[in-house]
């Protein structure tokens, strides 16, 4: 809609041009080429006074003839431009516009949009202040952030209710990520040859179909899933972001890890760097501050 208003806009300014040029001009023939009235009335004026008869009509009839035909122009931004010409070119593009509206096709207002720029190019004016009717903002795509509590607390559920691991106790391999964008990364052993391991993918609440990987270190190296917490994460990240305001130069983070490594996990990021500092940080299982010390 908004489109469709420059539009009318444009065309109303068209208009107005296109009426000033003619008005404009007829003051101009009519400053340097008299109008029949005043032309028969100078030329009676002067047959009556030469001999007492009407003399030049003949030739006044021709000048005015030969006036009316004259085309009229106006100059814009440097090039002459043909008013009746463009007059009769802004008739046929109204008429192409209005042909347009009809369809009701979601591509209406680009197609108006062409037509407009074509005449405009025809008749040489500038297009550059119509960007932004037939320009379209494009789409800024934003960071949802790391999943809220109940969200994350929801996929750690789904994941349990999986039905090749029904009846089964889930071991969770090697690391678990927890990302900016709210998806989620882990991968799990086997359900049913304990030295596989499979990848999924949680995003837009549903996990994804199992990949499978290259494992290693699969009994060192796998964790329960039912003795740790998707929702600890928030924790983790609010404290984190709390300890890096407090060093100078230090940058905040969006996305945390599980680590898994002899029957254990750790939360990361495990460091603060700042312009001249450096913390370790540590959390508790449940996402809790363990220690916070410059190194």
């Amino acid at each position: 809609m908004k489109n469709l208003k420059k539009l009318y806009c444009l065309i109303v300014l068209l208009s107005l041009l296109g009426s000033s040029c003619r008005q404009i001009t007829k003051s101009i023939d009519e400053t340097f080429h008299p109008n029949d009235s005043l032309v028969k009335k100078y030329d009676q004026e002067k047959g009556l006074r030469e001999n007492g008869g009407y003399k030049g009509d003949t030739k006044t009839s021709s000048s005015t003839s030969i006036q009316h035909q004259q085309k009229r122009t106006i100059v814009i931004n440097g090039d002459t431009v043909n008013t009746p010409e463009m007059e009769s070119k802004a008739k046929e593009m109204f008429s192409d516009i209005e042909s347009l509206k009809q369809q009701k096709s979601p591509a209406t207002a680009k197609e108006i949009q062409k037509r407009v720029n074509k005449f405009l190019k025809e008749m040489k004016l500038p297009q550059g202040g119509l960007k932004t009717i037939d320009t379209e903002k494009p789409i800024v795509k934003t960071k949802k952030g790391l999943l809220g509590t109940a969200d994350l607390a929801l996929a750690e559920e789904q994941l349990k209710r999986l039905p090749q691991y029904r009846h089964k106790e889930i071991m969770v391999y090697q690391s678990v990520h927890f990302y900016d964008n709210g998806t989620i990364n882990l991968m799990l052993q086997h359900p049913v040859n304990p030295k596989y391991a499979d990848a999924y993918e949680y995003r837009d609440g549903v996990w994804s179909m199992p990949k499978p990987v290259l494992a290693r270190d699969m009994e060192r190296r796998t964790f329960p899933l039912s003795e740790m917490h998707f929702s600890d994460a928030r924790k983790v990240l609010k404290i984190y972001n709390e300890k890096a305001a407090q060093v100078n130069g230090a940058a905040p983070t969006s996305s945390v890890y599980i680590s898994i490594w002899d029957d254990n996990f750790r939360w990361f990021p495990g460091s603060i760097n700042g312009t001249r500092e450096r913390f370790d940080i540590q959390f508790n299982r449940d996402g809790t501050l363990k220690s916070f010390r410059q190194e």
